[in-house]
């Protein structure tokens, strides 16, 4: 254990000893008439012992607190009466505190000992004041109730809101709804007493806006157990211009520019009738025909959609335009699969695959339609964003960038077979959200990242933007200002953080872009009271779990050193200096 005398000022140490310096100077020179007497020799020294003691006292001398060797235990929410009784029964001086968020733990207890954390566990923002301690955390209960959820937390209109969820320790006979901002019902389901059981709720979104739509917990005789918010920012459907090339007519290209030019896209469709001669159609655009891929061409377009044949067999030059409108503009390029695009060495159109035997896959549900599929799954990587996951966690359509685009493919064929048998609600969905994610962005000032749900009224809620604003203005609805943060690997990224005061819908802006802001919904600690317990208890597991195999050394402590005796041995010091020369 370290007992030396430290000092808590030690950044002041050069200006402190050079000031003492100067003092003593000072008082030499006064004092050098008087050299060759004892006087002169006295007065130096008690003048020497009183500038050392001043400067002692700037630097304000400290000591190392002793440590206890004792254990504690931190009580949080839900925590067991059995598991604290255990501990108080095998460590009987065990030390007990009440966790209060946001509030000192350990206060005026030094312990080098092991720390018990029991119950759902710290609030993140706490976790700094146990660092470099041995922890050991004990989780209660995992509570009923739902667990996990994620949903789209931004749509178009037309989209479906699918809201996903994990409900542990569920009552017979108890229903979750789903409803609408005006409080309508739009689709439940009856829940399974099965542990962690698995549900799905979906509703069409038909107007833009900013809506808090509502999953809402009934037991088996109709009496309200919750009410939680799902707050959703619906945007209007944007019409994009849609290039189709085929090298001969299909059914799937036949539905499909139906289904798109029924969105209000602009589509025009060329179809290769013989060599040389091609059929043009179009839906919702003038009636001009487009020849070769040249930059120029494809410049106006926000997505092309080729098939397999199509894209193998374009030229050099048509290849190096359409990367070259890919990466520069944000052009979107979709390939309609065969089975021979999976073996191509195209770097354009190259994704990587496993060959599996599953040929049909559900993709929203275990009650969804099936859906054909060539038998691989694409492998997932760096720059591979999945854009349908089937129930095995496999990937069946993805995207990769390119620049600023992106290049999508689907393992799904033969889609158009799910209008004939009626799942037309199906297929668009899977459309819509092929079309949505690789379409061509619009090119805003600023990008904003709200982060996940729920946000919390009064706790810390962070945000990012991206912007090359060199240095962005963020405001709050009322006026205030937030302090932002520069990534240092990134200069265009940049990070904020502020507390809520208000539940509801809330915004962030800028004045120097006034045409988007950051929409965010903020909730109370009444809702989602399952999750948030969940997500305390995972956060606190994987903050300790490694805490009994950190080095625990630490430094101990320190608390300043009475002054006192220094004050009154400096008075004495300064006393006799001042009456000295009186009595002589």
């Amino acid at each position: 254990m370290n007992n030396e005398i430290t000092f808590l000022h030690n950044h002041w140490m050069i200006p402190i000893v050079v000031c003492c310096l100067i003092i003593w100077g000072i008082f030499i020179w006064k004092e050098w008439d008087h050299f060759s007497k004892p006087k002169f020799w006295i007065r130096s020294l008690v003048a020497s012992l009183a500038i050392l003691t001043m400067g002692i006292l700037a630097l304000q001398p400290a000591l190392p607190i002793h440590r206890k060797n004792a254990k504690v235990v931190i009580l949080t929410g839900d925590y067991k009466k059995s598991t604290l009784d255990s501990l108080k029964n095998q460590y009987r001086n065990i030390t007990t505190i009440i966790y209060q968020e946001n509030q000192t733990i350990l206060k005026g207890i030094y312990t080098s000992d092991t720390i018990f954390v029991i119950g759902n566990g710290l609030a993140s923002y706490d976790f700094w004041q146990l660092e470099n301690q041995k922890v050991t955390y004990i989780n209660g209960t995992t509570p009923s109730g739902i667990i996990k959820y994620t949903y789209n937390q931004k749509a178009t209109v037309g989209e479906q809101l699918v809201f996903k969820g994990i409900y542990n320790n569920a009552k017979k006979g108890a229903q979750l709804f789903l409803e609408e901002p005006s409080g309508d019902v739009i689709d439940s389901v009856t829940l399974q007493t099965d542990k962690n059981w698995k549900f799905q709720l979906s509703a069409t979104l038909k107007i833009a806006g900013n809506y808090t739509y509502k999953i809402t917990e009934k037991d088996s005789l109709g009496t309200l157990l919750s009410k939680d918010p799902i707050p959703i920012q619906v945007a209007k459907r944007k019409s994009l211009r849609i290039l189709i090339v085929n090298d001969f007519p299909t059914f799937e290209t036949k539905y499909l520019k139906n289904y798109l030019s029924e969105k209000g896209h602009k589509v025009l469709v060329k179809t290769k009738i013989t060599k040389g001669k091609y059929k043009f159609e179009y839906f919702n655009t003038d009636r001009i025909p487009i020849g070769g891929f040249t930059e120029k061409n494809l410049a106006p377009y926000d997505l092309v959609i080729l098939d397999a044949l199509t894209a193998k067999n374009l030229s050099r030059n048509s290849r190096v335009a359409l990367e070259t409108v890919i990466r520069t503009k944000g052009l979107g390029l979709f390939i309609q699969p065969d089975e021979s695009l999976f073996r191509t060495n195209n770097n354009l159109l190259t994704f990587d695959v496993s060959r599996e035997k599953s040929t049909e896959v559900r993709l929203y549900s275990e009650t969804s339609a099936k859906v054909s599929k060539y038998p691989f799954t694409i492998q997932q990587g760096l720059m591979v964003q999945p854009i349908h996951i089937a129930a095995n966690e496999s990937m069946v359509s993805g995207c990769k960038h390119i620049g600023k685009g992106k290049v999508s493919t689907t393992l799904l064929k033969e889609t158009y077979e799910l209008v004939l048998n009626g799942k037309s609600a199906t297929y668009q969905r899977i459309w819509s959200d092929i079309i949505n994610k690789i379409g061509k962005k619009d090119n805003k000032a600023i990008n904003w990242d709200g982060g996940e749900v729920p946000i919390r009224k009064d706790e810390p809620y962070e945000f990012t933007l991206r912007t090359f604003i060199p240095n962005p203005d963020v405001i709050t609805e009322n006026g205030y200002q937030i302090s932002m943060a520069r990534n240092i690997d990134v200069p265009n990224l940049w990070k904020g953080k502020i507390y809520p005061k208000k539940t509801g819908w809330n915004h962030i802006r800028t004045p120097q872009d006034t045409t988007t802001v950051l929409n965010y919904y903020v909730t109370d600690t009444t809702t989602w009271q399952s999750n948030s317990k969940y997500n305390r208890i995972q956060a606190n597991q994987r903050n300790f779990e490694t805490s009994l195999f950190k080095d625990t050394k630490t430094t101990s402590p320190l608390a300043p050193v009475n002054p006192i005796g220094l004050y009154v041995f400096l008075i004495c010091c300064l006393g006799y200096l001042w009456l000295a020369p009186k009595l002589s």
